[in-house]
């Protein structure tokens, strides 16, 4: 519950917490916040009997390590207005978007009370959602959930229409068990993949990746330092332009042989003296690398050109090029990114967006 009322302090800050498919502070944390007044209208005169206000929240939040989501639901305020009907009305918050690969607990997952005993009583409602691990579509067993808030009130007083709302709120889960294959993560686990999570670099002095984060900086933000060079080159990673986790083995070793060759083309052959490396922004491990976003693919490795790769290829410090190849390891496991579409009819298909900051 601490955790829960941190981040409900937090989602009030958020616009986006009013959308009803919510505000996501990381891959494991979704929340929503609303207010509503439902009016409770005579059914021929249409005129207002009775009146209930609320403001609620709904926080959600992966367990780690696990194929489970755990959310909380609270009316943080209750007021009513009227009076005649509400002691016999009743007001039911449910939760639908259980299935299969996903279950519910409570089964159903929801709460039904008279007006007020939600007014004067405990208004803290929590459930669970589960898909069993190994369960689910691919190489990283994904399942799916779309979880949706439904409210309504009715009464049983004669003459009253009742109230009602669906899909308040849509809360996206995606669970896997991508097992080592993840690199550096749990083997089972959940994310909320309506966050983009963004892996920071440091080029700061004292880093141990500082050559590498200097590099992603330039091709970022002065991309006509960097080779390949052409006009309008733009590289992607920031904004509207995210990079995609790419997990084939073949295809990042030709993005890494499509890079060295730039930088064999560029420096020659000795750009390797004094244990420097070629490193590769965007990175060998992603769909935007220099030969996967230049045509090649898992039926044509051949088909990339890294002349047209919007992206740069350079030499720096061997220490910093393995430095920056494992801190973007570790952002990968702790984040649960995955190349999510391998061995489904999709492979191929780039997911999970990941953003590149530099730190200055």
């Amino acid at each position: 519950m601490a955790a829960a009322d941190d981040l409900k302090t937090d989602c009030q800050q958020h616009s986006e917490s009013r959308r009803p498919d919510g505000w996501a502070r990381s891959r494991f944390e979704q929340c929503f916040i609303g207010s509503r007044t439902a009016n409770l209208l005579s059914r021929q005169s249409g005129t207002v009997i009775a009146t209930v206000e609320f403001t609620f929240s709904l926080l959600a939040f992966s367990v780690d390590g696990s194929r489970r989501v755990d959310y909380v639901f609270d009316f943080d305020s209750f007021d009513t207005k009227g009076g005649e009907p509400l002691p016999i009305t009743t007001l039911t918050v449910d939760f639908a978007g259980c299935g299969a690969l996903v279950t519910c607990s409570a089964n159903p997952p929801m709460v039904s009370k008279l007006v007020p005993d939600w007014k004067l009583g405990n208004r803290l409602y929590q459930f669970s959602i589960n898909s069993p691990n190994d369960t689910g579509v691919g190489k990283f067993f994904i399942a799916r959930s779309l979880i949706q808030m439904n409210m309504s009130i009715v009464t049983t007083a004669p003459d009253v229409a009742p109230w009602a709302e669906v899909a308040m709120t849509s809360s996206r889960a995606r669970f896997d068990s991508a097992r080592a294959a993840l690199g550096g993560g749990k083997y089972h686990g959940a994310v909320f993949p309506d966050h983009i999570p963004t892996v920071e670099f440091d080029k700061r002095a004292g880093s141990t990746h500082q050559e590498e984060a200097r590099h992603i900086d330039d091709a970022l933000h002065a991309p006509w330092r960097t080779f390949p060079s052409f006009a309008g080159k733009s590289v992607p990673g920031e904004g509207s332009r995210p990079l995609h986790r790419l997990m084939n083995a073949t295809l990042q070793n030709k993005n890494n042989s499509t890079s060295v060759g730039i930088c064999n083309d560029v420096w020659g052959g000795s750009y390797s003296d004094g244990g420097r490396q070629c490193d590769e922004y965007p990175f060998k491990t992603t769909y935007e690398g220099s030969a996967t976003s230049t045509g090649a693919t898992k039926d044509n490795p051949d088909g990339g050109n890294g002349s047209l790769w919007h992206g740069s290829a350079r030499p720096i410090s061997g220490a910093h090029n393995s430095a920056g190849g494992s801190h973007l390891g570790v952002f990968f496991g702790q984040n649960r990114i995955l190349d999510e579409n391998m061995e489904t009819a999709s492979e191929g298909t780039p997911s999970d967006p990941f953003l590149v900051k530099v730190i200055s």
